[in-house]
């Protein structure tokens, strides 16, 4: 007799699991092993996983009212997304056009200190609006699961009321709420960068209360890695997980201080040496990368002066990529959507980009956008792959294979969204 599952979605013209170990799939050998089902089906109860794999196999045990037809759709896990700035106000278009064309920008507020200013003065319903209407979009175009920090106060009291909404949000995608004490230093006129550390540690006991994670930042435009060692370390006392912003505009140390502090993950890391990807390998801190970035600060576009084209800021960022799978650690990619660096809120675009930019492989891709970054979260366990016991977060696609995901671009490719079983979008053609 076969038993009744509260949907089953039936004949998909390929299933793609990204199932591996809950610590992530690391080693590039093992991350080109991308698991496809043909003719695939997946059946959930009760918001999880009860079987996974051929159409005939599932629908040989498992029966529903509720058969969805994917014929000539991709299925696959939802989209995690490791790093993000979820709440802030303002935005940052004007400035951007002077780093695009190179002109010095005249009369133009901007950097991250306009989009602090823009952040204290907004009202909390006003934050709150806007991060629902991004939650909205992420969930769209396949988000399930998001880590948003703060980090657009700089003032202990600034970044506590962020995390408290950050908290206090209510959506269909999971949130990660991560206290970002250490972001970049606040204005010499404002307070002495000691104060200001003795402040967020002070502020560490209330962050503990709504943040699951404590993040620093180890760059030469953030923190020493003496600075951010003793704020980690008290995090660490209580009770809170560490995320690291490592070493993005120069080797700031990041990687050591990830380690010493026994992260869970470090991001950018655009100058992190072959040993900090070891290092970071061997404490199981999970390398998480951000293509976006790099595409929206023109990073690896030449200059043109006078007529002639320049260098780029970051040519290495393929080779840099590689070098992070190739030590042996786990490896993700992010949005880092925040106004100024990756006004992006897709994930999509991410694996997009990670193709075209930093010439990753499409199974390469898929792995570091779903269970790797899954397992960047502590959550490898019960999501980031469809797998029989796992949350059912789950995405019909638009497009017949994981390849044409990556390969199209320009437009949603998701049709629609499940969250632990529950219809969570439906995206219009």
């Amino acid at each position: 007799m076969r038993q009744t599952a509260d949907f089953i979605l039936v004949h998909a013209h390929e299933l793609v699991t990204c199932k591996g170990p809950a610590s992530g799939t690391a080693g590039a050998e093992v991350l080109n092993q991308l698991e496809t089902i043909a003719d695939g089906a997946v059946a959930v109860v009760g918001g999880n996983i009860v079987a996974v794999g051929s159409s005939e196999q599932v629908l040989a045990q498992w029966e529903s009212r509720q058969c969805i037809d994917a014929r000539g759709r991709l299925v696959s896990p939802g989209l995690v997304d490791p790093h993000s700035h979820l709440l802030f106000s303002g935005n940052r278009y004007a400035e951007y056009e002077s780093r695009v064309t190179g002109q010095a920008p005249v009369g133009i507020e901007g950097g991250i200190h306009f989009s602090v200013s823009r952040t204290r003065s907004a009202s909390d319903a006003e934050l709150v609006e806007q991060a629902r209407t991004d939650l909205d979009v992420m969930l769209a175009h396949g988000t399930t699961t998001l880590e948003a920090k703060t980090g657009y106060g700089l003032d202990a009291q600034a970044e506590l009321r962020l995390l408290r909404l950050t908290a206090g949000l209510q959506h269909a995608i999971e949130i990660v709420p991560t206290f970002l004490a250490l972001h970049v230093p606040p204005p010499p006129q404002e307070k002495s960068r000691g104060d200001f550390i003795a402040e967020m540690l002070a502020a560490l006991p209330e962050a503990a209360v709504y943040a699951e994670y404590c993040d620093v930042t180890a760059d030469p435009i953030g923190f020493t890695v003496d600075e951010c060692l003793s704020v980690g370390a008290r995090a660490r006392e209580l009770g809170m997980g560490i995320r690291v912003h490592a070493d993005q505009t120069g080797d700031g140390g990041g990687a050591l201080v990830a380690c010493q502090l026994q992260a869970a993950g470090a991001d950018h890391l655009d100058y992190t040496s072959e040993a900090g990807f070891r290092s970071m390998a061997e404490a199981g801190t999970v390398a998480t990368l951000l293509p976006s970035v790099t595409y929206h600060m023109c990073e690896m576009t030449p200059r043109i002066h006078k007529g002639s084209l320049g260098a780029a800021d970051k040519p290495f960022m393929p080779l840099l990529a590689r070098r992070a799978v190739d030590a042996g650690g786990v490896v993700a990619l992010s949005t880092d959507y925040n106004p100024g660096t990756s006004p992006t809120p897709s994930m999509q675009a991410v694996m997009q980009l990670a193709a075209r930019l930093f010439r990753l492989s499409y199974a390469e891709i898929w792995h570091m956008c779903t269970l790797n970054a899954a397992a960047s979260l502590n959550r490898g366990h019960d999501r980031g792959s469809i797998e029989v016991g796992k949350r059912a977060d789950l995405l019909l696609w638009k497009v017949a294979t994981h390849g044409m995901a990556i390969n199209r671009f320009g437009y949603n490719m998701v049709d629609r969204v499940w969250v632990e079983g529950r219809a969570a979008a439906t995206v219009p053609a």
